[in-house]
């Protein structure tokens, strides 16, 4: 399959044409991994190859997805990190008592969420708390890294370099060597918040607008570490009416996919020229 799809009333994949996977349900993230692929319902179930495999306790709401080599990691409401092991799914205590958490908010007073999740080359696990920063998290426990005002939105992880993380945030476009350490890059965005990031071996791509509600997004494209971000628009629209969101920019090798609203874009040329793969689709929500 070269597409997972998730929408407001479904998950669909595409290889040629689009195929419906599940029905019925919003999906709230899918994620692949070797020949399985993953996804997260609006009713708190967590499917497998399409089939239930697991239902979250205390009526957690999963929010994302990652497979790693051991287990299977869920973020959920009220910043929960959870992992599936055996169709079982438990609260993990070290998250639980991450450093920090009592710092953790939304700006309209609900409790903060597990937004986002990555794992770099080396099996650490990152994850993004909105709003409350990113946390490291590996064999020595769980550790706040970013600043929790820059109000980060995603973290991806680079390919094949240990600890070289990338996170979308509203200060710009976030980025650590050694992934406790970031820096901030802008330069060439029209304005600095930032929603969707994906990260190829060179490369690194990045959705900025005025805000989280917009009628002027854009994605960005740069070198790795350093140089201005320059738009991309060759296929897309000039400005998006919307935030092109988290989970909703992937990228493998040197393909790009992008989807916002009822429709996917599709890049062969690491996010230069674009062209719409599939449109008249539920609200897109997510990708893989």
């Amino acid at each position: 399959m070269d597409l997972l799809i998730g929408t407001a009333s479904g998950a669909f994949g595409f290889e040629g044409t689009v195929e419906p996977l599940i029905e019925g349900t919003r999906i709230n993230h899918v994620a692949v991994e070797k020949d399985s692929w993953w996804a997260a319902d609006g009713k708190g179930r967590i499917h497998r190859n399409g089939e239930v495999a697991a239902e979250m306790p205390d009526g957690a709401k999963p929010l994302c997805i990652q497979p790693t080599p051991d287990t299977v990691w869920i973020g959920a409401d009220e910043a929960r990190l959870y992992g599936l092991e055996k169709e079982e799914i438990a609260e993990d205590d070290f998250f639980r008592e991450a450093p920090g958490r009592d710092d953790w908010y939304t700006p309209w007073g609900a409790p903060a969420d597990v937004r986002s999740m990555t794992l770099d080359a080396g099996h650490t696990l990152y994850v993004n708390v909105h709003v409350g920063g990113i946390l490291r998290y590996d064999n020595t426990g769980v550790a706040p890294t970013l600043d929790i005002a820059a109000d980060a939105h995603q973290v991806s992880a680079h390919p094949s370099e240990k600890e070289a993380v990338f996170a979308a945030t509203a200060w710009g476009l976030a980025q650590s060597h050694n992934g406790h350490d970031f820096d901030f890059r802008t330069d060439g965005l029209h304005s600095n918040y930032c929603r969707a990031v994906a990260v190829l071996e060179d490369r690194v791509l990045v959705s900025a607008s005025t805000g989280p509600r917009t009628s002027r997004g854009r994605l960005y494209a740069g070198e790795l570490w350093e140089g201005p971000l320059h738009a991309v628009a060759a296929g897309l629209p000039e400005w998006f009416e919307d935030n092109l969101n988290t989970h909703c920019l992937v990228a493998k090798g040197d393909v790009v996919h992008a989807g916002l609203e009822d429709r996917v874009w599709r890049s062969e040329d690491r996010g230069e020229t674009w062209e719409v793969l599939v449109s008249d689709l539920p609200k897109i929500t997510c990708l893989a």
